[in-house]
C-alpha cells in the first residue's frame, strides 16, 4: 500500500539509522526504494547490502543530479497507493506507516494527502515542529477557506511564513498525485520540497491534517544539503524556484498570486537578514546582496505594491540600488528578532 522514497547521498554515518527505521514499522506492507544519486561514499554498498537482505527493499542507481533528481526516480519507479519521502539522515518513528495506514482507511473520503508533525532533533534537545492549522479532515472547501489563503506567506502578523510547512518528509502523498505534479525543473538546489508540496495540496480535494510526532528530523548533520544551501541563498536557483512556482502554482486558489510575490520578497529579506546576522560587516554584506541579485535577477519577480510596509521598503532600495540603507533596514529587523526571542526566552 505505501512506497517509502529515501533519495541517497553523502550521508553513510546516517543511513543504517534511516533505513532501519523503516524496516522495523509495524506496519509491514510497504516497499522502500533507496535511490543512490551516485554518492561517493559508503552508501551505494549499504543499499545493495540491504536489498539482498530483504525483499521490500529496492535500490536505484544513478550519476548524481541533485535531490531533486533523486526523488523524481522514486516517485517514477513507486508502486504503492502512497508514497513517503524520507531524508537519508533522518529516521522515522515506528508507528508512523501504521497511522498513515490506519488514517487513509478509516476516512470518510479518499484522501490525497496527510500531514502529520515531526521532532526537529538537535544536539542537546528536541523541538518540535507542527501545522499551524486546528487538526482534521479538510475538504475542497475547508482548504480553500482556512489554508489556501495562507499557505504560502502569512501576513496577519507582518510577513510569516505560511502555516503549512513545505516539507515532503512529515506527509503522505497519493501516488497518483505526485506522479502528476513532482517537480519537473531539476535545476531547483535550493527549498527543494516547496514547489511540489505546495503544488499537490493546491490539487487536493480532501486531506487529513494532525499533529502525531511521527519523524524524527536531524538537525545534528552540518555537512547536509540544507546546511551546505545557506551559505548563498541568492544563487541561480532561487531563480528558478520562483519561476518554476509562478507557472505551476499561479491562479490555482484566488490568492496565491499575491503570495507568489511575498514569497519572493521574503527570500530576499531572509538572505538580507542572514547576511546581515553573520557577515563581519554591512559592507561585507551589502557585497553579498549585490552580488546575489545579479546572479538571481530575483528583483524580477518582485513588486514592492501591496508587501508589507517594512518589506516594501527594503525591496524599493534595492530597485534603487541603495544596498546599505536597505542592508541597516535588515539589521535592524534582526537586532528587533534578537530583542524580541530573548524577551520570550
Amino acid at each position: 500500500m505505501i512506497s517509502v522514497i529515501v533519495p541517497v547521498y553523502n550521508v553513510e554515518k546516517y543511513l543504517r539509522n534511516c533505513v532501519d527505521s523503516i524496516l522495523r514499522q509495524t506496519y509491514t506492507d510497504f516497499e522502500l526504494l533507496l535511490v543512490d544519486d551516485g554518492s561517493p561514499d559508503g552508501c551505494p554498498q549499504i543499499c545493495d547490502d540491504y536489498a539482498a537482505h530483504d525483499p521490500r527493499v529496492r535500490v536505484i542507481h544513478k550519476p548524481n543530479g541533485g535531490l531533486i533528481s533523486a526523488r523524481n526516480e522514486g516517485i517514477r519507479a513507486a508502486r504503492g497507493s502512497y508514497v513517503c519521502i524520507l531524508d537519508g539522515d533522518d529516521w522515522a518513528l515506528g508507528n508512523m506507516l501504521q497511522f498513515i495506514h490506519d488514517t487513509v482507511s478509516q476516512s470518510p473520503e479518499p484522501l490525497d494527502m496527510v500531514l502529520f508533525a515531526a521532532h526537529n532533533v538537535y544536539a542537546d534537545h528536541m523541538e518540535e515542529t507542527l501545522n499551524n492549522v486546528p487538526e482534521g479532515h479538510y475538504d475542497r472547501e475547508r482548504l480553500e477557506r482556512e489554508v489556501f489563503p495562507y499557505l504560502l506567506t502569512d501576513t496577519r502578523k507582518g510577513l510569516q511564513v505560511g502555516v503549512i510547512q513545505a516539507h515532503t518528509w512529515d506527509k503522505a502523498f497519493k501516488r497518483e498525485l505526485l506522479t502528476e505534479y513532482y517537480t519537473r525543473d531539476e535545476r531547483i538546489r535550493v527549498f527543494t520540497d516547496v514547489p511540489m508540496t505546495y503544488e499537490c495540496l493546491l490539487r487536493c480535494r480532501n486531506v487529513y491534517i494532525c499533529n502525531e510526532l511521527l519523524y524524527m528530523y536531524n538537525k545534528t548533520n552540518e555537512d547536509s544539503i540544507r546546511a551546505r544551501s545557506r551559505e548563498n541563498l541568492l544563487t541561480k536557483s532561487f531563480s528558478y524556484l520562483v519561476s518554476y512556482m509562478r507557472a505551476h502554482l499561479s491562479g490555482l486558489a484566488p490568492s496565491i498570486d499575491r503570495q507568489l510575490n511575498e514569497y519572493a520578497a521574503m527570500l530576499i529579506i531572509r538572505t538580507g537578514k542572514w547576511r546581515a546576522r553573520t557577515d563581519p560587516s554591512l559592507r561585507d554584506a551589502v557585497r553579498h546582496i549585490k552580488e546575489g541579485l545579479r546572479e538571481s535577477e530575483m528583483l524580477s519577480f518582485v513588486s514592492a505594491r501591496g508587501l508589507p510596509r517594512k518589506t516594501g521598503a527594503v525591496i524599493l532600495l534595492l530597485r534603487m540600488h541603495l544596498y546599505m540603507p536597505a542592508m541597516q533596514l535588515c539589521a535592524a529587523r534582526v537586532r528587533q528578532e534578537e530583542k524580541q526571542s530573548n524577551r520570550s526566552g
